[in-house]
């Protein structure tokens, strides 16, 4: 298993900072073997995380079905011409029920 670079520095034993340690490797050439180091800056790091988490919140958005913004063609999620097409329905079935009802008695 590869070692970090964190510990790589802490067994160099050198005197430079973290920062500085790692840029100086990042310079170097690196053996096929060992890969390369990220390098360190906390500004980079940061943006990287807050894109990060905006990718993951967009990509939840879009596979729940989240809308920012309301259609002014819908009631409860349900498209307005099916609400009235649908009461209009139920309202003539109720109307005839009791009309036959009515006329039965």
């Amino acid at each position: 298993m590869e070692k970090s670079a964190n510990k790589r520095w802490k067994e160099s034993g050198t005197t430079l900072s973290f920062k500085e340690w790692i840029e100086r490797e990042n310079t170097k050439e690196v053996p096929d073997s060992m890969g390369s180091f990220i390098p360190f800056n906390g500004d980079s790091a940061s943006s990287v995380i807050n894109d990060t988490i905006k990718a993951a919140q967009q990509d939840i958005k879009v596979s729940s079905g989240y809308v920012d913004s309301v259609s002014k063609d819908t009631v409860f999620g349900l498209d307005k011409r099916i609400l009235i097409f649908s009461g209009i329905l139920i309202a003539s079935s109720l109307g005839f029920y009791f009309y036959t009802k009515m006329k039965k008695k």
